[in-house]
């Protein structure tokens, strides 16, 4: 009798999986329009729309740094048909806020890690006067400093703090909504230092309005090269190239469609065009299994926690 059912639950899992999808694809952007996760997103449902036979639409649910968004995909039907396409936030949430409205590890099934990106920029305003990252730690230890970054828990928050307790000055954490506002802190003078994605400050370098001292990869930026990485500028330990997206389904869903999603990612992210997107983008496609992906966001998860918990950050 066990055998019946198990056998009769095992074809049904198997029919359903393989008229999967039946109805348009949902997935949930946690952040607003017009980010790097919302532009590759969209670019991928450019590309899984004629692979799948079905519609793929980009659903942005901003606000609380992922977790609205995060909910939603949490309590969605575990079918396949609603996932989640993230930054690292999504399990840095879990380590910075004292409760959220779902567990990570439990109510998610990792799909894939879409690709990832190769370091940040240190900027500062040409205004207060600092050439290298020699100069501006020097000055900070003379005086109060600032720095901006997204909501508490980004990870430009993490690698600013990686900064601060590398180089032993003090700084100040002033959390901003997007990453347009903390350009616009910086070059008001409300902060001295923002670190940031290459491909968002590259024409505020070109222009002048801001200078960069520093990248956080392990060679040099090949659109900036005139900013030395942080071993050269004599910060040990200072590689910091974790950002990453993240496709996520709910827990429960059958593990041959998270395979399928995988397979069509994977397809979408061979594309040219998806290739070009990710590039401008500053990332680099990845596309592992879910069995790889899932062992990274663990491996991921102990890396921002030693961050978290040397930088004593926490939001209520």
């Amino acid at each position: 009798m066990r055998f019946m059912v198990f056998w009769i639950l095992a074809v049904a899992t198997a029919a359903h999986a393989h008229s999967y999808p039946s109805r348009p694809l949902r997935i949930v952007v946690p952040f607003a329009a017009g980010g790097s996760p919302d532009v590759i997103a969209r670019g991928l449902a450019v590309q899984l729309d004629p692979q799948l036979g079905v519609s793929v639409i980009i659903d942005n649910r901003g606000g609380a740094n992922g977790i609205i968004g995060a909910e939603i995909v949490a309590r969605a039907a575990p079918d396949g048909h609603t996932l989640i396409h993230s930054p690292p936030a999504f399990v840095v949430n879990a380590l910075v806020y004292k409760t959220l409205p779902y567990d990570v590890l439990r109510d998610f099934t990792p799909v894939t890690n879409i690709g990832n990106s190769g370091g940040y920029l240190m900027l500062v305003s040409p205004a207060l006067g600092v050439n290298s990252i020699r100069e501006f730690v020097a000055l900070a230890k003379a005086k109060p400093f600032s720095y901006g970054s997204p909501p508490a828990g980004n990870t430009l928050h993490l690698a600013t703090e990686m900064f601060r307790l590398r180089t032993g000055i003090s700084l100040q954490h002033v959390p901003y909504k997007g990453g347009s506002e903390t350009f616009t802190a910086l070059i008001g003078g409300e902060v001295q230092v923002i670190l940031v994605p290459p491909p968002a400050a590259i024409a505020y370098v070109k222009s002048g309005r801001l200078r960069a001292i520093g990248f956080t990869g392990v060679a040099r930026h090949p659109a900036v090269p005139e900013a030395p990485t942080f071993a050269e500028a004599g910060v040990a330990d200072m590689v910091v190239d974790f950002t990453w997206h993240g496709w996520f389904v709910p827990a429960k869903t059958p593990m041959e469609i998270v395979r399928r999603l995988h397979a069509e990612a994977r397809k979408a992210l061979q594309s040219a065009p998806m290739r070009a997107l990710m590039e401008s983008n500053g990332f680099q496609p990845v596309a592992n299994s879910p069995e790889e992906f899932r062992v990274f966001v663990q491996s991921e998860m102990k890396r921002y926690a030693e961050i978290v918990r040397a930088a004593n950050i926490r939001v209520e």
